[in-house]
């Protein structure tokens, strides 16, 4: 149900007033989009960061699995590939754990939250702009 400003906003006083407190209000919202905008673009460079981590350590994985496998490796050797070979192994699993997208539920709940921004940035700019054409009806 939409504010009559008619009704509940009887001098340019009062309409300054609720102009103030839509401005902080529209502000913080749009400090919001800002955040989840930035974290959107954070979120995509960081994936692409560790799709190559990945990659890294998956060819890692390989690498030390076929050397473990050569024939002919001292004590010594085999220890340290085994030891490389673990090392990778959880760089790779730790990369894929980290790597996996936003899904399901939790997807749907955030591309609300933005729906929810994004309507009451509009909500607000509009209700700033009814205050304002009210203002300039009213007597000083």
């Amino acid at each position: 149900m939409a504010a009559n400003t008619a009704d509940t906003l009887k001098t340019q006083a009062d309409c300054d007033a609720a102009t103030a407190s839509l401005t902080l209000e529209l502000r913080t919202y749009q400090h919001r989009d800002y955040n989840l905008n930035y974290a959107d673009e954070n979120a995509a460079t960081q994936a692409t960061t560790n799709a190559a981590r990945l990659a890294k350590a998956t060819a890692d994985v390989a690498r030390y699995t076929e050397d473990l496998a050569r024939p002919g490796q001292t004590p010594a050797e085999k220890t340290r590939t085994q030891l490389a070979l673990i090392t990778a192994t959880a760089q790779r699993d730790r990369y894929a754990l980290t790597s996996e997208a936003l899904t399901g539920a939790s997807a749907y709940l955030s591309d609300v939250d933005a729906d929810q921004i994004d309507a009451q940035v509009a909500v607000l700019t509009a209700a700033k702009a009814a205050v304002a054409a009210h203002r300039a009806t009213l007597s000083a």
